[in-house]
């Protein structure tokens, strides 16, 4: 699915947090969205969503403008958005929580979304009959993300998915975002984890004070070392700085 986002500006009171973001990611794309904190990634990321109002601008999906929808009914369309701050219901078992994911889906496509997200997770299924409450933080992601992946997204939003999970936890979500959904699902990336990151983007883009200054494709960040390279200069090049010796 074709997501176009023209010219969008969000503003909160006074403050605008999105200054007239232009960009696409074309049907199996991931988009890695860089940037510091207060950037406006992920401010674009609830925009697309449904989740904060857009104040200018217009949101295309498979040629539809949604930039008016409420957020469920973008949930309705195949948008989901997955947010580390992302909550669980405590007190229902992890299997519950999932189904919640699956809702809007038949009885035989649920049971079907279900196993494969055991497949994946297979510490989901271990702790079916248990209340999320008991999961560790790491386990809490995978159950967000599975419980996304039940309503058979088209578009995911993924907002800093690996803050704070150890390199083990990490590593059983990459090949998820590889492998299960590689070329099926568009996905845009806000993320912090440059090295996470540049393992699965097709492209990226750089955030800097609501605006986006820079879009770059896999082989300009072909290393981690490139990546932060590229960070610099960007960074360096919007402050009206000169850019240091190891960065030209």
């Amino acid at each position: 699915m074709h997501l176009k986002a023209k010219s969008i500006s969000v503003t909160f009171g006074h403050v605008r947090a999105l200054q007239g973001v232009t960009l696409e990611a074309r049907p199996g794309e991931v988009v890695a969205i860089f940037g510091a904190n207060g950037s406006g990634k992920t401010t674009f990321l609830k925009a697309v969503a449904g989740l904060v109002p857009v104040s200018s601008g217009r949101i295309t999906y498979h040629g539809e403008d949604i930039t008016g929808l409420p957020a469920h009914e973008r949930v309705a369309r195949g948008i989901h958005y997955v947010s580390d701050r992302a909550r669980v219901a405590l007190r229902m078992t992890v299997r519950e929580n999932l189904d919640v994911g699956g809702y809007l889906r038949k009885p035989a496509e649920r049971r079907e979304a279900l196993k494969k997200v055991i497949d994946l997770f297979p510490v989901l299924g271990e702790k079916a009959p248990s209340p999320a409450g008991i999961l560790s933080g790491g386990e809490r992601q995978m159950l967000v993300i599975g419980r996304a992946l039940m309503g058979n997204p088209s578009l995911l939003l993924f907002d800093e998915p690996f803050l704070g999970l150890s390199l083990e936890v990490r590593e059983r979500i990459l090949p998820v975002i590889d492998g299960e959904l590689r070329g099926r699902t568009t996905i845009l990336l806000a993320e912090h984890d440059l090295g996470a990151a540049i393992r699965i983007l097709d492209r990226y883009c750089i955030f800097l004070n609501g605006e986006l200054i820079h879009e770059g494709g896999r082989s300009e960040v072909s290393t981690g070392e490139r990546l932060h390279a590229a960070f610099r200069r960007f960074y360096q090049q919007a402050a009206g700085e000169s850019p240091g010796k190891e960065d030209r």
